[in-house]
């Protein structure tokens, strides 16, 4: 069975949230959890985590959303383009994850062995 990897950064690339999930879980059903603990930021998602009650829940945190909004909506999403290209910190920290051939092809199949050497991964990362 797949894995997901959610994690949630600073825009210094500071992991503030992160969890696994199977990899038939849809993003949306994680979202709202992993930002319950966010308060006043603009929270920057891919379209995985577009959906009307997440908008909601995250601007009762004071939080601003900048989801672009899936092909099938009705009515186009506004959101903040600019800031949207921020989103290219969480990929380029992925890519440095994959870097390490045991995360990319997940040899573990224990989600405690998997989590410990992302942990190791993030560790490489903070060294060099």
């Amino acid at each position: 069975m797949s894995t997901k990897l959610h994690l949630a950064i600073t825009p210094e690339g500071y992991v503030i949230e992160g969890m696994l999930t199977g990899g038939n879980v849809a993003d949306i059903s994680v979202a709202d959890y992993m930002m319950e603990n966010i308060y006043g930021c603009y929270v920057i998602e891919d379209k995985g985590y577009d959906s009307n009650k997440h908008r909601v829940n995250l601007r009762a945190n004071n939080n601003i959303p900048v989801i672009p909004g899936r092909k099938n909506r009705k009515q186009p999403i506004v959101y903040d383009k600019m800031l949207y290209k921020i989103r290219r910190n969480i990929e380029i920290l992925f890519g440095k994850i994959k870097e390490n051939r045991r995360l990319a092809l997940r040899f573990d199949k224990d989600d405690l062995a998997f989590l410990g050497f992302i942990a190791l991964a993030f560790i490489k990362l903070i060294i060099n």
